[in-house]
């Protein structure tokens, strides 16, 4: 069949990237017999961290893993301004701090015992239609014959730039350090500086370790040592700094003939907090199931894949991620003063402690945002600042029409 092309095996799906969205997919893949491999760049899985690891605790049923990855849960968030008033919102999220380079171990280790395939140290490198409907993958290794491609493989993702598809990325800063902080807390700082995400604070444990970073596209290395100034944490007790960058936007295009899509890659990401687990991880278990059926059906088109991939998944996660990015794009157009008319707002009612006690949700923020429609003071503030900021209003049409 592959006379006139050499490679060195053939498999039914081929994921480029051992994060937790390829390996993921992997067991999902795996447990229902699916011949699979993964292919990463990277010597050791769950390398390089690059994670603030907070995370609902919706994942504890989503996609079970062992308790002993949770190295902490946290209650409450603090909100500071930029003038540093503050105030704390609670409610039923209880979200876990995780080790995050056991998380993304433990599943890839799980989907190899399943019987999926992992090549590590290993480049993708590009990928090209062959007859009968499948496709040549060449890695820095191995050329590869398979019938789909799971493009996994990060913000910078290869497989989505052979399709044209470049996402918006801000570059993040983090860091460990060794930091006394309460650990039923965790704390993000909203300012100017780093606007397209808060200054955040997470405690990892009983070990006074705290993992602080910000994301900005404005001098983040300057950004971040200012926010460090900040909260009074000076390089002595730094232990570890890490870097790397967050897709900034919603899922647009990521389903094409024979190859789609997954997690940052796809920029399933949270545009108000820069996490997006839970989010790739419910995609995931889509794409394991359409995945399925396409190989016995044996239909592999753009078509497919865009009926049954694409298109629930922007109906479904896509619509709250749009509203993540929403609410991002008004909490950059916030000034101090904006900040200190909310808290004033929030402190002094009744109706919207009862409004986040009961609706907030870290994930899907749908059902909170509709009962804040509802509330007359929240909406006038809302309103004013769009008025003020006439130019935002062509980017929320943007959203909803995209």
């Amino acid at each position: 069949m592959h006379q006139y092309f050499k490679y060195d095996f053939e498999i039914d799906v081929c994921i480029i990237g051992g994060s937790i969205a390829g390996n993921y997919l992997a067991c999902l893949l795996a447990e229902q017999n699916v011949r699979c491999c993964v292919i990463e760049e990277h010597e050791i899985l769950g390398l390089p961290f690059q994670c603030a690891g907070i995370i609902s605790q919706k994942i504890l049923n989503l996609a079970p893993f062992p308790k002993s990855i949770i190295l902490n849960r946290v209650k409450t968030a603090k909100i500071v301004a930029p003038n540093n008033q503050s105030i704390e919102l609670s409610g039923k999220e209880n979200p876990v701090i995780i080790d995050r380079i056991e998380f993304d171990k433990y599943f890839g280790l799980k989907a190899q015992e399943m019987g999926a395939k992992y090549y590590l140290g290993e480049k993708y490198v590009s990928h090209w239609g062959l007859p009968h409907d499948k496709i040549l993958i060449k890695t820095s290794k191995h050329d590869i014959v398979a019938k789909i491609i799971v493009g996994a493989d990060g913000p910078f993702s290869k497989v989505a730039k052979r399709y044209g598809i470049k996402n918006a990325m801000i570059p993040a800063v983090q860091a460990r350090v060794k930091y006394n902080y309460d650990l039923n807390k965790t704390a993000m700082y909203f300012d100017q500086r780093w606007k397209e995400l808060f200054g955040y604070i997470v405690p990892e444990g009983n070990n006074n370790v705290c993992r602080i970073g910000l994301a900005t596209s404005s001098h983040p290395n300057k950004a971040f040592s200012t926010f460090l100034k900040k909260i009074e944490v000076d390089s002595s007790q730094i232990i570890s700094k890490q870097g790397g960058a967050l897709p900034f936007g919603y899922p647009k295009r990521f389903a094409f003939k024979n190859a789609v899509l997954l997690g940052d890659s796809a920029c399933m990401v949270k545009a108000t907090t820069g996490g997006g687990i839970v989010m790739l991880v419910s995609a995931a278990k889509i794409l394991a199931s359409v995945i399925d059926k396409s190989l016995k059906k044996n239909d592999f088109s753009q078509h497919y894949f865009r009926k049954n991939y694409e298109k629930p998944i922007k109906c479904s996660l896509g619509i709250e991620l749009k509203l993540h990015f929403l609410i991002r794009l008004i909490l950059m157009e916030l000034k101090s003063e904006d900040f200190n008319r909310f808290f004033r707002m929030y402190l002094n009612s009744k109706d919207l402690h009862e409004i986040v006690k009961n609706y907030a949700d870290m994930d899907f923020p749908l059902k909170l945002v509709g009962k804040l429609l509802l509330n007359r003071e929240f909406m006038q503030i809302v309103f004013q600042l769009i008025i003020r900021n006439l130019s935002i209003i062509p980017k929320i049409i943007k959203i909803f029409i995209s």
